[in-house]
């Protein structure tokens, strides 16, 4: 949860928990079961500054969690009912976001995406899943990942489980773009290549996220970072090498090689902000690292800030020369899915 001491996690095992990280307590201070038998919590996202949970299930459900607080009371992460009929199979992203009209005008949209390669748009504010739903899109393919992007939030793009992207207008229910479709990996391969930052032979093999962000995050820069935002996809190989790219229109940009700090595949990312404009790249991978990422300045191949590896409770620090260190035959990693 932004700006709170409160953490939020969805598990296979049916529950959502919130753990308050102002105490030593390993306890969560909510926990909630979703109301089907055998029903897994597969996403979660906090919507109305961390009110309201939205939550992904294996039973096709987007159920919702009530996180009020009212009368000095802690919040009790009610279930205060589900959205049923928008998917066929498992919902596997959730995401609320802030979007605004030519008037200015803002609301809060959710949107759900799943396994049977719909991706829906509701308005939350309404009293039934009818009323609420704004846009459904057929994306064709199962879903991954989904990310609003434009200067309003105009704009969703959609990332598959068969490495393809797509971007659409989600309140036409209008596709812009299939970029690159089937190709998109040879095209990204091929831009990295060309760019000079890539070592002979790079490929780029899964795509890991979208998002609409300033990467440059130089902070000596005279503009604002609201005018350089640009959607970007963040894409990887097995070896555990990532590649940040700027995707326009017309043109893909390779921006950054993000090499040193994984050893298999990079699994999910995130901004932090640091002060005075600035911002870090944190990416998680199955190497069961966490890397921080200074992106600052106009270098190609950005300095690894830090990188953590997640044991039994422990988090260590994991120096970069490890691996020189180590003999043996190298671990292989498969597809991120």
């Amino acid at each position: 949860i932004n700006h709170s001491p409160l953490l939020i996690s969805a598990s296979q095992d049916g529950t959502v928990k919130v753990f308050d990280l102002r105490t030593n307590s390993s306890s969560s201070a909510i926990t909630t079961k979703m109301a089907l038998p055998n029903e897994q919590a597969l996403c979660v996202s906090l919507g109305y500054g961390g009110t309201l949970a939205a939550v992904g299930t294996s039973k096709a459900r987007v159920s919702f969690l009530d996180l009020r607080y009212s009368s000095g009371t802690n919040p009790t992460g009610s279930l205060m009912g589900s959205y049923v009929d928008a998917h066929t199979e498992e919902v596997t992203q959730v995401r609320f976001q802030s979007v605004s009209n030519a008037s200015g005008q803002t609301k809060t949209v959710l949107a759900t995406a799943s396994e049977d390669g719909l991706l829906s748009v509701y308005d939350p504010s309404q009293p039934s899943e009818d009323a609420a739903l704004l846009s459904t899109l057929n994306i064709g393919a199962p879903l991954r990942h989904i990310g609003f992007f434009g200067p309003n939030n105009e704009g969703i793009c959609a990332l598959t489980g068969n490495e393809t992207m797509s971007v659409w207008h989600w309140d036409s229910a209008q596709k812009v773009s299939d970029v690159g479709g089937m190709g998109l990996r040879a095209l990204l391969s091929d831009a990295v290549g060309k760019s000079g930052f890539g070592v002979e032979g790079s490929s780029v093999e899964y795509l890991v996220g979208c998002t609409w962000a300033n990467a440059n995050c130089d902070q000596d820069a005279q503009q604002s970072p609201s005018d350089s935002k640009a959607l970007h996809l963040l894409a990887g190989n097995s070896e555990g090498d990532g590649y940040l790219f700027r995707m326009d229109a017309d043109q893909i940009t390779p921006l950054r090689h993000l090499k040193g700090g994984h050893r298999g595949c990079i699994r999910d990312f995130c901004w932090v902000d640091i002060g005075i404009g600035g911002q870090r790249l944190v990416t998680g991978g199955e190497d069961a690292r966490l890397c921080e990422w200074d992106l600052s300045g106009t270098s190609s191949a950005p300095s690894l800030s830090s990188s953590h590896k997640m044991g039994s409770g422990k988090v260590k620090q994991v120096k970069r020369d490890d691996a020189s260190k180590k003999k043996g035959k190298k671990k292989k990693f498969g597809s991120p899915y």
